[in-house]
């Protein structure tokens, strides 16, 4: 498990030769950073944070288990493509077993860029009313909220084209155009109130 490793080990592991771990987990580990970055400054920020606090460590924790996720479907997809063609038989099964793979590898990022939204939901909420000595702790949790979002989107653009659901790939391009604009709202709200505050 990816998790189990390190954090010298897992950065070997993502610089190797291999194709994955690649960017769909680094995202996943990204925006589980944020979530605990958001869990830091809510319990420096005294009563009245055990929701939010609650709710960053599930966050933290799904995201997490995502960085697996990810790169377990990556690899799915690898072993898709290496079935046998060699009949007609095998060639309609590895094409079923390449879209089901791929899905599959479309719908984890996704999931990571939404966790990651709700995310930048309570680093918002710590940036405005958290401990100001931590501000700059919600302000870093919104930037990597921002990247875990944008970076899961890429990997589920890069699954689409293979994809022959026109209606999945059609739902999948909708929503992910609906998470980078409030992406995008989360991070100039957060940066303007954090830049400005300690400007």
């Amino acid at each position: 498990m990816l998790t189990d490793l390190t954090l010298r080990e897992f950065a070997q592991d993502l610089g190797s030769e291999k194709p994955a771990p690649g960017g769909g987990s680094a995202s996943g580990l990204v925006g589980s950073l944020a979530a605990s970055l958001v869990k830091m400054v809510a319990h420096l920020s005294g009563e009245g944070q055990d929701e939010l606090i609650d709710r960053s460590q599930s966050l933290a924790d799904e995201l997490l288990d995502l960085v697996n996720s990810d790169t377990e479907a990556f690899n799915q997809v690898m072993a898709a493509f290496r079935l046998p063609k060699s009949t007609d038989e095998e060639k309609q099964s590895r094409r079923k077993e390449i879209q089901a793979a791929t899905r599959l590898a479309t719908e984890v990022p996704l999931k990571i860029a939404e966790r990651s939204l709700e995310v930048l939901a309570l680093a918002k909420e710590m940036a405005f009313h958290g401990n100001k000595n931590a501000l700059s702790d919600a302000g870093v949790a919104g930037l990597l909220g921002v990247a875990a979002c944008r970076g899961a989107a890429y990997n589920v653009l890069i699954n689409l084209p293979g994809l022959k659901d026109e209606e999945f790939v059609a739902a999948c391009r909708k929503r992910l155009t609906e998470l980078l604009q409030e992406a995008e709202r989360f991070e100039e709200t957060i940066g303007s109130h954090v830049y400005g505050a300690l400007s």
